[in-house]
């Protein structure tokens, strides 16, 4: 018997029964689908943090408090570092005066209730210095930032950032009116828009900004610095910067030995990297999940074709006694197989690159962000050939139990 007579005949026995053939591709459709979907999320997700991490700036690096224990790239950080104590004031003048380090600005963070009109409303605030401005490239969408006057004479000004001025303001104008913050009484000098690193738990146009000199002794009475953002000549002299930076805090903080640094400096580059693995590994830990859907139809598939095989018994035993081989039922049981996957691999291609598209628009409105469509060609070419593989793979048996069976036992089942 030709392959095509074998083909045709595959064909014919499946569009026979449409219903049965559609619950054995169901499964093959939602594991292929759900394949290119994850891993095409999970790059889309990757793609939005990075460049978030770029339009921070290729030259700025951060200064964390605190020695950052790291196994394999992954750094072991936690909340509680931001209480430690080991950066000063002082240690940013120092930092300004490194040869590639063009200039730094120091942050503190406080939690900040807002109070307008009887209205209240939880946020942030940002203590830090004038430069700040002059480093980011801020925006400004309304008045100025604060001067290094405001800053030495602890003058309780405030900047905000676009959403808390959107919120609290709405399409009047800021500047010029006085918030309460944490109960005192600030003046608005500015609104700002701050581009990159927008997400759901942390969106700086959703805080505000005073003076560091106001943030230390009135909001929080400390001494001490949360982080220093430093910025270098060029992105080309960054890690230059870094290790001069480190050997200014070494020199300051009397530290002979590196791995006993009180400081953690992270550059964008770093950054980037470390989102890039924690990227990958969610990407496989979803196509795994997903690779267990495609499995379960393969399971599916071998289910419907041993059902199959029961029912056309007498067909297998007719098919035999006229002179149909034991090769040609084999391959035709197994061609049904090949063909069900096949075709759900298709449908399902097709549906996990629509999903891919539209969950991409609903994840880029609900962060809104700018989402690029990206349609992985390695999930494609995974999710097709493990389709084909199951199809073959569970379809053997089926297939072989067809082929085994005997004419006369056949001929008789009823």
């Amino acid at each position: 018997m030709k392959f095509l007579d074998s083909f045709k005949t595959a064909t014919f026995a499946l569009k026979v029964n449409k219903m049965r053939s559609f619950l054995a591709m169901l499964g093959i459709i939602i594991g292929v689908s759900a394949v290119i979907l994850m891993v095409s999320l999970g790059e889309g997700i990757q793609n939005v943090i990075l460049s978030q991490i770029e339009s921070i700036g290729h030259n700025l690096a951060f200064i964390l408090p605190g020695g950052m224990k790291q196994e394999k790239g992954m750094p072991q950080f936690s909340l509680s570092t931001m209480t430690i104590k080991t950066l000063k004031l002082s240690d940013v003048e120092a930092l300004k005066e490194g040869f590639y380090i063009k200039d730094a600005a120091p942050w503190v963070f406080g939690p900040a209730i807002l109070e307008y009109k009887g209205e209240q409303k939880k946020r942030d605030f940002i203590g830090t210095f004038p430069n700040f401005q002059k480093i980011r490239g801020n925006e400004i969408l309304e008045g100025r930032f604060f001067t290094q006057k405001e800053e030495d004479s602890m003058q309780r000004v405030v900047v905000l950032g676009k959403k808390v001025k959107e919120k609290l303001f709405g399409k009047e104008k800021a500047v010029g009116k006085t918030i309460k913050i944490n109960r005192r009484r600030f003046r608005i000098i500015g609104v700002i828009e701050i581009k990159g690193m927008k997400d759901p738990m942390f969106d700086p146009n959703d805080l505000v900004f005073i003076p560091l000199s106001v943030a230390q002794k009135q909001m929080l009475g400390i001494d001490y610095l949360n982080v220093i953002i430093m910025k270098a000549e060029s992105a080309e002299t960054l890690d230059i910067a870094v290790e001069e930076a480190k050997l200014i805090l070494r020199k300051r903080h009397k530290i002979k030995d590196p791995s006993k640094d009180d400081f953690t400096i992270l550059s964008q580059e770093y950054i980037a990297s470390t989102f890039n693995l924690i990227g990958g590994i969610f990407t496989i830990f979803l196509s795994c999940i997903a690779g267990i859907s495609l499995i379960v139809g393969g399971i599916g598939v071998m289910n419907i074709m041993l059902v199959s095989v029961t029912e056309r018994t007498r067909e297998i035993g007719l098919r035999k006694a006229v002179g149909a081989r034991k090769k040609d039922i084999l391959v035709q049981f197994l061609l049904e197989s090949i063909i069900l996957t096949l075709l759900g691999g298709v449908i399902g291609i097709f549906l996990g690159s629509l999903g891919s598209y539209l969950g991409g628009i609903a994840i880029g409105k609900a962060l809104g962000v700018e989402w690029k469509f990206s349609l992985s060609l390695m999930a494609i070419i995974l999710g097709f050939g493990v389709s084909t593989l199951v199809g073959l793979i569970f379809g053997i048996y089926p297939a072989k139990k067809a082929a085994d069976s005997l004419p006369i036992e056949a001929l008789r089942y009823e």
